[in-house]
This record gives structure tokens, C-alpha cells and sequence, in this order.
């Protein structure tokens, strides 16, 4: 049996060259030849069919186009093309956990503009700062990291961060004060949650690791674990990093991640997510 790990061309960092030797390691345990592929080694040509094709394919990339295409080739991909989607464009993530009756902040979709137009009349913002007041927290609608994620304390703070978001998609959400710099990691494989970490960041309204978030070991209450598998699954993902805030009254959703990047917790936990993941691609083939 063999598999492909199918990679992004551009991300070429010594972090996720560490990721995928760790789901390589652990498919070779049952014998699994895991190859990586990036898109220009499949075929870049749309009408030209994938010849060689895997038992089954990881897909470690945000390439819908790419996904798409080796699904309609008959590729088997963990996660789906769909549930990719999905979580790459947090608009959509956002909508479809609110249709499955998940608990997120309240978010709102700025109107659509376009490149050459920008966002020229911003009394959308004065609606939703009477909904929600200050501060608002702005998210592009692509973005990894939270590198795209911005906190406004004020009308023309938010003004500036528009500016420099110039056309792009993006929303906007009620700040939720309670877990400012805090939230809890689920890693769900499957229907099980696998291993959990706290992430706390004393210097930024973000949790994130890279933006000098620390990781710990943490074990969490039933319904914080209950909300990431139902996150999870309203996806349609057979993997994924849930990350869920301290509200007030209970866990939110603040997002779902389908090719969780989950060295840290691995140090945090001493938990391989790549072990759980390769065994649970392998019972569904």
C-alpha cells in the first residue's frame, strides 16, 4: 500500500519538514509508503488524468483546485476537498458551524467588494459596533497563524485595519474578553479527541504559538471536548485542531483547523498526533 502526502510547493520551513517526517515515521510502522507530492509533481495540466495513483492521499495543502482535481480522478483524500474548503475560508467555516447549532462569537460578513474598489463606505462597521460594541475583533477570510487576525478597540482603529485589508473578503466578531490570550487546543481524530493543550499568550489578544503563545498540557471538561468532535464533524473532518474559548457561559468555537500544525503539541503533550492519524486513515481504507 502506498499514500501521498500532498504538500504545498512554497512552504519549505524546517517546521514542516519535521511535520511530515512525522507522518512518514508513522505509516511506516504497517509497512505504508508515504511519498510527499507537491502539486507540480502530480500534473499541473487540468484535462491530463493522474496516472499512478495512491491508495489514499493526506492532504497537508490549502490547493482546492488541487484537491478537487484528485478527488475527481478518484483519489481518497483525508481531509475531503470539501472540509478543506471549508476551513481555509473562515466565512464559510463560520456559517457552516452556526448551521450545525455550534456555539461561535457573534460574527458578522463584511459586504463583498472588489479589487480597484475597496471598502469605500464603511457604514456597515457602525452596525456592527452598535451590535457589539469595542473592541471588535477583524479576520480576513484567508489566513494562518492569526496573522490575519486583528483586534480593533476603536471605530478608527478598525478604519486603519480595513485600509490595509484593502479588497479582500473579511469579517467581523464580538471580542471575547473572558479568554484574551487564552484557549484550549483539541486535537480530534476521528470522533475522539487525542490530545489537548492550553495556549496562553500574556502579550497578544491571540493564543497562537507562532505569534509567542506558550503550550501546556491541559485536560479539558467533558463539554469543551463534546463542542471540538462536534466541530469537527460538522466539517467533515477526519482530522482537525479545534480551538475553543473560555466563555463566560461555556466553550466557543473560535476555529477549526484542518492540517493542524501540531509539533507544539507534541511537546506539550508528548502526544504524536501523526500515530492516531495514520492508524485511523488505515481502518478506513
Amino acid at each position: 500500500m502506498k499514500g501521498w502526502l500532498i504538500v504545498n510547493t512554497f512552504m519549505a520551513s524546517q517546521k514542516f519538514e519535521n511535520l511530515y517526517k512525522l507522518l512518514s515515521d508513522a505509516f511506516k510502522k504497517y509497512d505504508v509508503t508515504l511519498e510527499i507530492k507537491r502539486a507540480e509533481d502530480i500534473s499541473l495540466e487540468i484535462n491530463k488524468p493522474i496516472i499512478d495513483k495512491p491508495d489514499f492521499a493526506i492532504f497537508w495543502d490549502k490547493d482546492i483546485y488541487l484537491a478537487k482535481r484528485l478527488e475527481q480522478n478518484g483519489v481518497r483524500l483525508f481531509n475531503t476537498a470539501n472540509a478543506v474548503e471549508l476551513c481555509d475560508n473562515k466565512i464559510l467555516m463560520y456559517q457552516e458551524l452556526a448551521k450545525n447549532d455550534i456555539c461561535i462569537p457573534r460574527t458578522f460578513v463584511a459586504p463583498k467588494t472588489f479589487e480597484g474598489l475597496g471598502y469605500s463606505d464603511l457604514t456597515f462597521l457602525n452596525r456592527v459596533s452598535d451590535e457589539i460594541g469595542w473592541p471588535i475583533v477583524i479576520k480576513e477570510a484567508y489566513g494562518s497563524f492569526g496573522e490575519q487576525v486583528y483586534l480593533a478597540n476603536s471605530k478608527n482603529e478598525a478604519i486603519e485595519i480595513i485600509k490595509r485589508i484593502g479588497h479582500k473578503d473579511f469579517l467581523m466578531q464580538e471580542f471575547i474578553s473572558s479568554s484574551k490570550g487564552k484557549d484550549i487546543r483539541i486535537n480530534v481524530v476521528g470522533d475522539k479527541a487525542i490530545a489537548s493543550m492550553l495556549r496562553e499568550n500574556k502579550n497578544d489578544f491571540r493564543s497562537n504559538i507562532s505569534n509567542g503563545g506558550n503550550g501546556t498540557k491541559y485536560e479539558p471538561a467533558q463539554q469543551y471536548i463534546n463542542l471540538a468532535i462536534k466541530a469537527a464533524k460538522a466539517l467533515g473532518l477526519s482530522f482537525a485542531g479545534v480551538d475553543v474559548m473560555f466563555g463566560k457561559d461555556g466553550p466557543i468555537i473560535c476555529e477549526v483547523n484542518s492540517n493542524p500544525q501540531f509539533a507544539s503539541t507534541l511537546k506539550a503533550t508528548g502526544i504524536n498526533l501523526a500515530d492516531s492519524i495514520s492508524e485511523y486513515i488505515l481502518r478506513q481504507l
